[in-house]
């Protein structure tokens, strides 16, 4: 039983990592004079689609491109997509319709270290605004969209994603 509670939480921090890596391949390194990943959005779906088998609803590939390419008007399955990843990774709890801003923050942080104090307000300022949203699917969503916009516009390096 030990064994297997060990197994369990060594398979999740592989996935958290691999998902990890994959959101900081897709948000950009801030190193200067970095040298540019190029991964095409098949290669980016095909790593991060094994983390919809257990979403309801299951996304299709379409879902799951409309995702990683950050479409302002994404179907609502994508939405549901977008939330069961942040679930999965205790981004945004079950029964929540904010993102937890600390695990946030701190995912930011290994992306973007030394921006701290932008990330907090950031969160802040994202989580304040969609307070009022009652369906999961679309806080998740539009605080993400939020977010996007507001490191694009705070100078966090953040690539456009092209299909």
């Amino acid at each position: 039983m030990r064994q297997s509670n060990r197994m369990t939480t060594t398979l999740k921090m592989t996935n958290l990592l691999l998902a990890l890596a994959c959101v900081a391949m897709l948000m950009g390194s801030t190193m200067a004079d970095e040298e540019e990943i190029s991964m095409s959005v098949d290669e980016v779906v095909d790593l991060i689609e094994p983390f919809g088998e257990g979403c309801t609803p299951k996304p299709l590939k379409v879902h799951i491109v409309e995702m990683v390419l950050n479409k302002e008007d994404a179907m609502h399955d994508t939405k549901c997509f977008r939330h069961c990843m942040l679930e999965q990774f205790e981004l945004m709890p079950a029964g929540e319709m904010q993102y937890n801003e600390d695990k946030t923050v701190e995912m930011i942080n290994m992306m973007f270290p030394d921006r701290e104090d932008d990330g907090r307000r950031i969160v802040r300022t994202c989580n304040e605004q969609m307070k009022a949203e009652q369906d999961k699917c679309e806080a998740a969503h539009k605080i993400a969209m939020c977010m996007l916009r507001e490191m694009r516009s705070s100078g966090f390096k953040i690539p456009e994603i092209m299909e």
